[in-house]
């Protein structure tokens, strides 16, 4: 499956979660949101900045990231790195607990994939020999796509 978007009310509940902060669901907030959603793959700040200023040149980077960084700390979206040479954070908000990654190392696609039964068992066992709960599982896997190999 490639990068799709699961959770179809990230606006709302980002509206319930600022309500109940004594915040508001400004305009800006809302077009960050729109075009989180909207965007393929897992954007980067700058992918979006660059699409919200297409309607609102008047917005600033540094309003995406606040925007971002927010709504990671409040657990609605996830940051993914995919390249340790390449540092820069995606923002994914397919909060599906295990989905994992695979990384074309030619063309740069990104494509989802879910593996849920050996991947539940190392969770299962880890938890249990280390007392721990794990929030978050992120597996990269990294190699050629199917079109890529076609044109070797």
């Amino acid at each position: 499956m490639i990068c799709s978007k699961e959770d179809p009310n990230l606006t709302e509940k980002v509206t319930q979660r600022l309500q109940g902060q004594k915040g508001r669901m400004t305009g800006q907030r809302r077009l960050i949101l729109e075009t989180l959603e909207s965007l393929p793959g897992h954007p980067t700040a700058e992918d979006i900045f660059l699409r919200v200023r297409e309607v609102a040149p008047h917005l600033n980077l540094s309003t995406v990231y606040r925007m971002l960084r927010w709504l990671q700390k409040e657990g609605l979206i996830t940051v993914r790195v995919f390249s340790e040479n390449e540092r820069q954070d995606r923002f994914d908000p397919n909060l599906t607990t295990e989905h994992f990654h695979f990384v074309c190392q030619r063309c740069k696609q990104i494509i989802e994939f879910d593996e849920p039964s050996p991947a539940s068992a190392i969770i299962a066992d880890f938890e249990k020999n280390n007392s721990a709960r794990v929030e978050n599982v992120g597996l990269v896997l990294h190699g050629l796509c199917r079109d890529c190999l076609s044109q070797e």
